[in-house]
């Protein structure tokens, strides 16, 4: 950061810098660098500095802030003076000491406290008209005053003068001042001298600011109009400083001195609106509102954790101020702010209470008494006072109303404290019913529901629901009696007969109502509030509109209980819901049935949304986890195994729509078994200390309970949703057209939620429930595996078949990991295992040709090869029966990602003792997984990756597991590969390799490029750890296969090359480094441009390995200028890095992209995850093309003139915009585009093809061809000349001869006057020449053709509608005006007008379809016009006439018209 233009103190340096170092850290640096700065402070601050150096430096001191201390104090004492020389030079003193002033040693400015305090007073004194010196000497006495203790604040004057400083100075004239000093006061107050946590200026501090408003207050009222404008600009600044300091002194509350002080100072601040309203200074009343709002607000950003809490005293004392000054009650501005202001304030006064409530140690403090006693009646006092003024008066405007009815449903919210809603039932039994209203939570129950009573309230009843509903949801759930009449009093609402048309409130009592439901609980809601659906009581209204609030208000989230326990069970019962609410949902659907049957369609439709309401909010209810499960969930479990076990058509018969409720029903139970268990697992988080921890064990018991009552259920549900899952219903073949994969995908997302309901109910299932499941699938799999295969493989039955397979094999899936073998880890397995029976099952399936059974049954097979334990898995049949012939041919590219999966995980099961059985399977294997990393699957290809990686490291280690910490000891593996590195059939690294380079005399380019793609992967894993010689061999292998002609092939060998350099030493790569090059540069050269991106890039990567001189040696001379173009770009790259550097914008200065060596990595002890390697290696092989920001193209382009610039040279540059930039192309002219004839460049172009029209703005080329002397070259017809064409830059004819045109015989036979086409029944059609010369025009000028037919409204054809009117082919109004010679008309006067520098005026008639052809009455039109010209133009001729005889003509105009 520079010294600032004023010489503003600066923030200190970081405490992390050293005393040594302090003379290097950054802001030193900077300020250094200004000697030669144009401003003057600046200058001056770098040659103060440079000079206490120097002179530190001659002394033989080290630069440590107590030597820049010394030296900037002398200079300080020595050269104050009040002249303008030496201001300049204080300023920069000051400013520097400023920063130094922070890490001078508190006991330093403790022992030369008088002496400090001495030297800058003075200095102070003499430049106080100066401000950034003022701010820096301030900035000084901070830092002196945090240094001193207790006992200094309290005995020294000095001291005292110096926070007098600080405090005159926070209400001084200069913002920045001001400023300064506010930030130097709050952070001394915030940081008492230890070990007291009272600031010993904190009094001092209180009454300055005190007296200042007391001052005010007495003087506003006697002083004349000029004198009140400036006290009200001095107060101001005080209400400024208290607004940033106040929460500070609010802090430290705790102490009775400070307490009392604080009350004075707030009954001060809220006088003064009383005493400002006869100004009309409004104003003042909202800075005084913000200041006592920062006061509510203390404590919620300070982070010391020094200070007791803010004193309840004198919160209530200052709530109740503010109830008397309440503003005017229409005020729009002043009442918001102060309705926030009691909002702020009560809420952190409730937050105390609540604290106290919870102590209950001392049980007889004052604080306590106030919490359970005088609170609430303060709460009810302002409630009601509050209420009443603003929502009796009609006249209150609206955002009035919205705010207080915010304000005052958040008080209901948050600010009842739970002693008011436990003692209530208590204080109303002791109690008569006259007496109800001294109970304040009651009198504020009763105050609401009077209010909805009451027609006076009614422009506020929007905001009076909202409070209701804020009391629904802080207290319905704990007093549900004592909120039914409100409850009742909305429901009056709602049941009125006019509430459709002119109730206004509509939103706020459905949303009301929704936190009734939910508050109360549906149970209780419905025994106040009748459903009466079925009219079983005539005198009540029906109310089925009530189930459609239900369905929205349980998706509503619970109210959140405050201060009380929390609730881990929602307030809807299973009771309610399989007594009342499923067998009302049965009737609704039944009588829909019997209506459809009776053809009462709307009765039916109504019956069956009832019906579907009711279902839908199942879920819903099971979500909020009701509390009975354990008693209740035999009433609700019949109806849903009803539901799940019978089909749609069978549950409901007579129901055209047949509603399917087995997803709700699955949906239901999830939701249970989830919430219950998440309410068991909370007993590891209660202990005996937890806050209402008995409430919270007997929360965890109910659940326990619970999940043993479902767990009766789980077998029962589990057969029947397994059925399901399996069962593939033939009327999703009858109904769907889909077939095969399009059928596939329909059932499993029709089963997507079986699947998560049974994995549920499998975590509370009995094991061997579980077992007997998992037996009979696979039987049944085993069924239809022996039998023989449906001659019609299109059938129904057999694609039913096939679905079923499917299902089972997914459902395995499910259920295996619930396995008792499975999720015990057992060591061994009994041969009638489920599991072996499963895998035998699944090996038998591998020679099966159908693509999805064959995919599921590999990915099962992964699944179960890793529950096996290794002694019972026999790897040597699974390695026959997958490396089999016909499985291999069978195998489709669907199952290529599963299937390689598989390769690897039985790869890395093979047994440490069987090398025999690895080198029998990689080999054969390693090919199959080469070819898969081409295949188009970008799983497959990863997998195929990550298994070669894992064949080799299984070679490498010698068929050793990897050990536990995942990082290998490379010394010893590196010595045993040496060891056996030379003998045939060992299982080593080098054995591997060579069976992958073996892959490169395959006869396919697959191969050969699979070959090296897998050798690029290898390099990058295993680079480090082989030997030098086995890497030199490869590369040379590598650079060999770079002579083929295949673009894959080649394409593998520079991506090799590219891994290689980025994983490999440099040491290695030296000896190959001329081969490499060599060979890549082949690849570059204009005729083989396939590979010129990616070999510059390699060579980028070379320059930056080796460097720049040692690559060139071995490039040919003809190749250089790629080097040199490198070398261009790098150098361009290094500036703009540096100039952004500069420019403090921090660009990444690593440009290594992340080349660091796996050497270096595996040095460093760091193991790298699979994914995160494959990720690596695919950045280092696919990474961007160049490392270099900028074109290559670059070198060229700033030597073109802008002018021949493609449309994408100038986007880049900024010149462009539009949609036409970017756009080059090339004009054929009927021929096709010779590259190799230089007059190509004549037909390369960007401008937009439709032709310019007339009157456009903007440059033209000229019209005719100009000689060298500037006279124009006009061709005749016929002659040579019309094959001239104009040259910039010899400003004369360029004789261009284009080749004659061919003709076009298609183009004319659709175009011509003979053009034909014929209709869909064979008919011939003759195309009007009108409509092809229409067409053709529109082509050349779309935007013409767009113009036309356009309505006024800017309509086009496609919209324009009939009846429009149809103007001449290819010509708009416009245009036609032009022709007719009206540019010239005379705005006021006869005839035309003859514009300077313009040609004469003329019109022609345009011969178009009306003239030559159509209509007599069109024609006749035209005629008119063209005679109405001739008569204008004689007319014009005969006053020309007069002019020339010297006679007067009768008005102005051109003497001839032609």
């Amino acid at each position: 950061m520079a010294v600032p233009a004023d010489g503003a103190p600066p923030p200190p340096p970081s405490d992390l810098v050293s005393d040594a170092d302090f003379a290097t850290n950054e802001l030193f640096n900077k300020i250094r660098s200004q000697t030669n700065s144009g401003l003057e402070n600046q200058k001056q601050a770098a040659i103060i500095l440079t000079a206490v150096e120097e002179t530190i430096l001659e002394q033989h001191e080290q630069l440590t802030p107590l030597a820049y201390f010394g030296a900037l104090m002398t200079i300080l004492e020595q050269q104050r003076s009040n002249n303008s020389e030496a201001l300049g030079m204080m300023v920069a003193v000051t400013y520097l000491l400023a920063i130094v002033f922070p890490r001078i040693p508190g006991q330093v400015l403790k022992v030369k406290f008088e002496d400090i305090a001495k030297t800058l007073g003075a200095t102070l004194e003499v430049y106080q008209e100066d401000q950034p010196l003022v701010r820096s000497v301030l900035a000084c006495f901070e830092c002196l005053l945090a240094a001193q203790d207790t006992v200094k604040w309290n005995t020294d004057v000095t001291c005292k003068k110096l926070f007098q400083v600080l405090l005159i100075m926070s209400v001084d004239g200069r913002p920045k001042v001001r400023r300064r000093a506010h930030e130097a006061v709050k952070r001394l107050l915030s940081r008492p001298p230890p070990p007291t946590t009272h600031h010993p200026a904190t009094i001092t501090t209180i009454e300055f600011t005190l007296r200042s408003l007391e001052e005010y207050g007495e003087s506003v009222s006697d002083a004349s109009a000029k004198d009140r404008k400036e006290l009200e600009a001095q107060v101001l600044h005080v209400l400024v400083f208290l607004k940033m300091i106040l929460p500070v002194l609010a802090m430290q509350g705790g102490h009775e001195r400070t307490r009392e002080k604080l009350r004075a100072l707030c009954e001060s601040l809220l006088r003064l609106p009383v005493r400002s309203s006869g100004t009309g200074n409004t104003v003042m009343t909202q800075w005084i509102f913000s200041v006592l709002d920062s006061l509510f607000g203390a404590g919620a950003t300070e982070k010391d954790g020094i200070f007791p809490h803010l004193d309840m005293a004198l919160l209530d004392s200052v709530i109740r101020a503010l109830i008397e000054i309440r503003p005017y009650q229409n005020d729009a501005t002043l009442v918001p702010a102060w309705l926030e202001l009691i909002g702020r304030g009560f809420g952190k006064l409730a937050q105390l209470a609540r604290e106290e409530e919870g102590n209950t140690e001392d049980l007889t403090s004052t604080a306590h008494l106030y919490a359970v006693n005088d609170y609430p009646k303060l709460f009810i006092s302002v409630f009601a006072k509050t209420f009443v003024g603003i929502f009796t008066q009609a006249t209150t405007k609206p955002v009035i109303i919205a705010k207080a009815a915010e304000v005052l449903s958040g008080l209901v919210r948050t600010c009842v404290t739970q002693t008011m809603i436990d003692d209530l039932p208590a204080k109303l039994d002791s109690m008569d019913e006259d007496d109800e209203d001294a109970v304040p939570l009651s009198a504020l129950i009763q105050l609401i529901n009077s209010s909805l009573a009451d027609i006076k309230y009614r422009a506020a009843w929007g905001g009076v629901l909202k409070i209701a509903e804020a009391l629904f949801e802080r207290v319905g759930r704990t007093l549900p009696e004592q909120v039914r009449g409100t409850l009742n009093n909305i429901m009056t609402f709602r049941d009125d007969r006019a509430y459709g048309d002119s109730f206004p409130y509509k939103e706020e009592l459905e949303v009301a109502l929704h936190a009734a439901v939910q508050g109360l609980g549906l149970e209780t809601f419905v025994s106040y509030v009748e459903l009466n659906i079925e009219n079983e009581n005539p005198s009540v209204p029906r109310r089925p509109y009530l189930l459609a609030t239900f369905a929205e208000a349980v998706n509503r989230p619970l109210p959140v209980s405050i201060g009380g326990a929390p609730s881990t069970f929602g307030p809807h019962t299973m009771h309610y819901l399989g007594t009342v609410l499923l067998p009302l949902a049965q009737r609704m659907l039944e009588k829909s049935g019997n209506s459809w049957a009776a053809n009462r369609q709307v009765e039916a439709k109504l019956y069956e949304t009832l019906g579907a309401q009711i279902w839908s909010m199942v879920p819903a209810i099971c979500s909020t986890i009701p509390d009975d499960v354990a008693a209740n969930f035999a009433v609700v479990g019949p109806h849903f195994g009803r539901i799940l076990q019978a089909l749609p058509n069978d549950a409901f018969k007579d129901l055209p729509s047949k509603p399917d409720f087995r997803p709700t029903v699955c949906d239901a139970i999830l939701s249970l078994i989830e919430g219950y268990h998440a309410a068991a697992k909370a007993a590891d988080k209660v202990t005996d200390t937890t806050p209402f921890a008995k409430t919270l064990k007997a929360n965890v018991k109910t659940a326990q309970a619970g999940l043993a009552k479902l767990k009766e259920y789980a077998s029962r549900f589990l057969s029947v949703l397994c059925n399901n899952y399996t069962t593939v219903q033939p009327e999703l073949l009858e109904t769907s057209k889909a077939k095969g994969q399009q059928l596939q995908g329909l059932h499993e997302r029709e089963n997507q939620h079986y699947a998560k309901t049974i994995r549920a109910l499998l975590t509370i299932a009995d094991e061997a429930s579980v077992t007997n499941y998992f037996l009979n699938l696979v039987t049944t799999l085993l069924e239809s595996q022996a039998k023989e295969q449906h001659p019609e493989p299109e059938s129904v039955v057999a694609q039913l078949a096939k679905l079923r397979d499917y299902a089972i094999l997914d459902l395995l899936l499910i259920l295996l990991p619930f396995l008792p073998e499975v999720k015990g880890k057992a060591k061994t397995l009994p041969e009638d295992s489920p599991l072996l029976l499963f895998y035998k099952v699944l090996t038998g399936q591998l020679r099966d040709s159908d693509a999805t059974l064959q995919k599921r049954t590999y990915k099962s097979l992964n699944h179960v090869v890793a529950s096996i334990p290794a002694s019972a898995l026999n790897l040597e049949e699974l390695i026959t029966r997958l490396l089999d012939p016909e499985v291999l041919s069978k195998a489709t590219s669907g199952a290529k990602n599963a299937r390689i999966q598989l390769l690897q995980r039985v790869c890395q099961a093979i047994p440490i003792a069987d090398k025999q059985l690895l080198l029998q399977f990689v080999p054969v294997a390693l090919s199959e997984v080469m070819l898969a990393t081409k295949e188009a699957s970008e799983k497959a290809r990863n997998s195929a990756y990550e298994c070669v990686v894992a064949m080799g490291r299984k070679m490498l280690t010698g068929g050793v597991d990897a050990p536990p910490s995942g990082v290998w000891d490379m010394e010893s593996l590196q010595l045993a590969l040496t060891e056996n590195e030379q003998a045939e059939g060992q299982v080593n690294l080098r054995e591997f390799f060579m069976m992958v380079v073996a892959g490169l005399a395959g006869e396919t380019a697959t191969m050969q490029s699979a070959s090296v793609a897998a050798l690029s992967r290898l390099l990058f894993e295993f680079g480090p750890m082989m030997d030098d010689a086995l890497l030199k061999e490869l590369i040379g292998t590598v650079v060999f296969v770079m002579n083929s002609k295949n673009r894959e092939v080649i394409k593998a060998a520079l991506g090799f090359v590219k891994v290689a350099i980025v994983s490999l030493r440099q040491e290695i790569l030296e000896d190959e480094l001329e081969n490499v090059i060599v060979a890549i540069l082949t690849h570059s050269r204009a005729h083989k441009s396939h590979f010129k991106a990616k070999v510059r890039h390699i060579f980028e990567r070379l320059v930056r390995k080796f460097s720049y001189e040692a690559i060139e040696g071995f490039v040919p001379e003809e190749d250089k200028k790629l080097l040199v173009n490198i070398r261009k770009r790098r150098e361009r790259e290094k500036k703009r890095k540096a100039a952004a550097r500069q420019a403090g914008n921090n660009p990444d200065e690593d440009e290594s992209d992340g080349e660091a060596s796996k050497a270096a990595l595996l040095a460093n002890g760091k193991s790298v995850g699979g994914k995160a390697q494959q990720k690596q290696f695919e950045d280092a092989l696919y990474g961007s093309e160049s490392e270099l920001d900028s074109d290559g193209d670059e070198d060229d382009e700033k030597y073109i003139p802008d002018q021949f610039k493609d449309g994408l040279q100038r986007t880049r540059k900024g010149k462009v915009t539009g949609t036409s930039a970017g756009r080059t192309m090339i004009r054929e002219d009927g021929e096709v585009a010779d590259f190799l004839d230089p007059r190509i460049v004549s037909r390369v172009t960007s401008a937009p093809t439709r032709k310019q029209k007339s009157g456009a703005t903007g440059p033209k080329g000229p019209d005719f061809q100009s000689s060298a002397d500037g006279r124009f070259m006009i061709a005749e017809e016929g002659s040579d000349d019309d094959d001239m064409a104009y040259d910039p830059a010899s400003a004369g004819p360029a004789i261009v001869k284009p080749e004659p045109v061919p003709e076009d015989h298609y183009r004319d036979s659709l175009r011509s006057e003979v053009a034909f086409t014929r209709t869909a029944d064979g008919r011939v059609r003759f195309v009007k020449p009108d409509a092809k010369r229409k067409r053709e025009e529109d082509d050349l000028d779309p935007e013409a053709a767009a113009n036309r037919g356009s309505t006024a409204t800017g309509l086009g054809w496609g919209q324009g509608g009939k009846g429009k009117r149809r103007d001449a082919p290819g010509l708009d109004q416009g245009q036609i005006d032009k022709m007719l010679g009206k540019q010239f008309k005379a705005k006021r006067a006869r005839g035309d007008v003859k514009t300077t520098g313009g040609p004469d005026p003329f019109a022609y008639i345009p011969l178009t379809s009306k003239v030559v052809g159509g209509k007599k009455r069109k024609a006749a039109k035209v005629a008119g016009q063209f005679k109405n010209i001739i008569k204008a133009a004689q007319s014009g001729g005969d006053v020309g006439a007069q002019a020339d005889k010297g006679g007067r003509p009768s008005h102005k105009g051109n003497k001839k018209h032609k």
